[in-house]
């Protein structure tokens, strides 16, 4: 029970985790300067993170765009 009790616990925080990081995004983004892209970017993020997937991928297109 006691092991059923702490990988319970060890999900919660994981999952807590996650959605600290989907808000960061999100209010570090929420800014007066911020033009509908940035904040399209920033949804796209923290749905992103929040699903599971890697923000890697996003900043090596973003490098792309650069060009």
């Amino acid at each position: 029970m006691a092991n059923s009790i702490a990988d319970l616990q060890e999900t919660i925080d994981e999952q807590q985790e996650t959605i600290d990081q989907a808000l960061e995004i999100l209010e570090d983004a929420y800014t007066p300067e911020a033009t509908r892209a940035d904040l399209v970017e920033a949804m796209s993020q923290a749905i992103d993170v929040l699903s599971g997937e890697e923000e890697e991928g996003d900043e090596t297109e973003e490098a792309d765009d650069d060009d």
